[in-house]
């Protein structure tokens, strides 16, 4: 199981036939029948070699060059495995459900997630196109494949928002600080950042104050009673702290 790659027993064993001697390379040319000329004999060409070092007793061999023969790079093969089968088993990819789900996050797909039917998507896409012209030829959005990542958004007052799920659920687990707290940290809205405060391209909004302070003397009169409780004070040099006592 620690041999060679594929790639390197194609470098090493079939492109340095090629270019040592008798190869393509050395006079014989790159045309179509040099070429398979050259494959179809190189079954005899074995043979030969393998009689020849038989002959001579002089055999190819080579040491213990290979980095995956040795101990501590088979024990990291082999607890990276581990790794690999434990964590298979946990999610349980393979199991009976047919729901889509993320591998890496567990997050499961929505119903109008069908990237695990590309192949359908891509024939109805070719069957529209047939009878047109290519440059005429429209791709629609609506027609496309839709994976899990495209659904990661929620509408949040007419915009939509991108969510990181994995990164959110990490947020809200700190947040909670105890099990028990868990059940009403996550009965809020998941979203990658408050949108009262950040606009899309998560700059700060820009504020309003007056609007506020309008707000502020409609619900407070004269006659209103004082405010009973933890009291929190905020301090401004705008309007609040000019027309408001």
């Amino acid at each position: 199981m620690a041999g060679l790659s594929v790639d390197l027993t194609i470098e090493q064993v079939l492109m340095r036939s090629m270019k040592t001697s008798g190869g393509l390379t050395r006079g014989r040319g790159m045309a179509e029948q040099q070429r398979l000329i050259w494959l179809l004999s190189m079954p005899a060409c074995a043979e030969v070699n393998n009689a020849i070092q038989q002959l001579t007793g002089v055999n190819y061999n080579t040491g213990e060059q290979n980095k995956g023969m040795q101990n501590a790079r088979q024990a990291r093969d082999m607890k990276d495995t581990h790794a690999v089968i434990s964590c298979l088993k946990e999610r349980k990819p393979f199991s009976s459900d047919p729901s889509l789900r993320s591998i890496s996050t567990w997050v499961h797909a929505t119903t109008k997630v069908n990237v695990d039917s590309a192949k359908t998507v891509g024939t109805a896409i070719l069957t529209n196109m047939d009878g047109q012209i290519a440059a005429d030829y429209t791709f629609k959005r609506k027609d496309q494949a839709i994976t899990l990542a495209l659904k990661s958004a929620v509408k949040i007052d007419g915009e939509s928002v991108q969510v990181d799920p994995q990164l959110l659920f990490q947020r809200l687990t700190i947040a909670a600080k105890a099990t028990e707290a868990l059940e009403s940290v996550f009965k809020y809205e998941l979203c990658s950042y408050p949108p009262t405060l950040f606009d899309s391209s998560l700059l700060f909004r820009q504020p309003h104050k007056p609007v506020l302070a309008d707000a502020i003397r409609t619900l407070l009169t004269k006659d209103a009673p004082g405010i009973t409780g933890q009291v929190h004070y905020v301090l401004d040099v705008g309007t609040l702290v000019q027309r408001i006592p």
